[in-house]
């Protein structure tokens, strides 16, 4: 799940098994079309794409059409490269225009980039940061947090090919805020006026796009945006699960990113494990402290009701001993087993408190474990 690579071949997993459905998920929803130029038949599609006659009248409207990144092992937006001329002709080289597609050893990938996305006040691009925490992988538990969207701090510009005006990554804020600084503005803002204007909460958002027009639903987050997230978060988990260790004390706080185009329609971006949590404002610090406390909670929580369970049937294994009765060791051992997978005991439940919510619980049958954001057609049996 966490390397854009690897993440390619899980996606593509999942387009094929779908096939059957394609309503429920296809190619074109939520994971932009991406190529491994590490293996040859994708990579042989990318560079004669690149050398078509379509994709070069493309670049008359659309200059940037694809974001070339290292597979893994990159933060903070390095290794992510726009596909200007630059770094075509470098490709092109390096690949020899595609005759040495599957003989060069790389975990580049190039994927369709969005160029149509939706605008902030400023014309300012912008992303999503949410949190997922699989709090269980035995079974499947999975919940949503809310997190936070980047505004770049430089107005979108699709002809450019400055990567500020294209990424929105924290980074490469940092590089504003110290010319800022030094300089007393950037762009016509103060430090704190730059700081301010880069992270907004999702309320924020709603009420500019209330009041600017572009939705009408007055809860349009928990209609639709968070919805969406969640749906998005299932998908990804389900797809890249088969390679999680099942064990009951294994669990993982992920942040990840999306972003909107101006069709609202919501694109996946990456997942980042241990996400960075830094409290550069007020809203920020509340938000990750709470995160953290109902993180624990949860994971406290399922420990306990773990501990509980294991606990009584060993007394009672115990008690069938010292009672004299011969102890079926196999049968105690599938006993242990189910007592320790994860579910709460009453009396460790969440706190009304905890600011996350559940995306899904396969320990609840069929459709009940999506919690309603799959249809009953789109369930696969788990």
């Amino acid at each position: 799940m966490i390397r854009k690579d690897d993440l390619i071949e899980s996606v593509n997993r999942w387009v094929d098994k779908h096939s059957p459905r394609p309503e429920c998920f296809n190619e074109d929803m939520y994971f932009p079309k991406s190529y491994r130029l590490s293996r040859q038949e994708e990579c042989d599609t990318f560079f004669n794409i690149l050398k078509s006659k379509r994709h070069q009248r493309s670049l008359r409207t659309d200059p940037i059409q694809y974001i070339v990144k290292v597979g893994h092992g990159s933060h903070s937006a390095e290794g992510v490269y726009l596909l200007d001329k630059d770094v075509t002709s470098w490709l092109m080289s390096e690949f020899k225009s595609g005759t040495k597609c599957g003989k060069i050893d790389t975990t580049l990938i190039a994927q369709a980039y969005v160029s149509n996305p939706l605008l902030l006040d400023m014309n300012n691009k912008f992303d999503f940061r949410v949190y997922m925490l699989i709090a269980s992988t035995n079974p499947l538990i999975v919940y949503y947090h809310d997190g936070f969207l980047r505004a770049s701090l430089s107005p979108y510009d699709k002809f450019s090919f400055e990567r500020e005006k294209h990424l929105t990554n924290t980074h490469l804020a940092y590089d504003a805020f110290v010319k800022a600084r030094q300089e007393g503005t950037f762009n016509g803002k103060t430090e704190k006026e730059l700081r301010e204007s880069h992270i907004w909460k999702f309320e924020d958002l709603e009420k500019y796009l209330l009041e600017s027009g572009k939705i009408t639903d007055e809860n349009w987050l928990e209609n639709y945006l968070r919805p969406q997230f969640k749906k998005v978060m299932i998908h990804l988990v389900k797809m890249t699960s088969p390679f999680y260790l099942k064990q009951s004390n294994v669990y993982g706080l992920f942040g990840l990113d999306f972003m909107l185009d101006d069709e609202f329609r919501l694109w996946f971006i990456e997942a980042n494990p241990n996400p960075q949590m830094l409290a550069t404002s007020p809203f920020l610090g509340q938000l990750l402290t709470q995160m953290v406390q109902s993180v624990f909670e949860i994971e406290y929580g399922l420990y306990r009701s773990r501990m509980k369970r294991a606990l009584e049937l060993i007394k009672n294994m115990m008690d069938e001993k010292e009672a004299g009765f011969t102890v079926n060791y196999s049968h105690w051992k599938l006993q242990y087993q189910a007592a320790i997978k994860n579910k709460f005991e009453p009396g460790f439940y969440m706190s009304e408190y905890n600011t996350f919510s559940l995306v899904m619980d396969e320990s609840l049958p069929g459709s009940d474990a999506y919690r309603g954001y799959l249809d009953d057609r789109c369930v696969f049996a788990h």
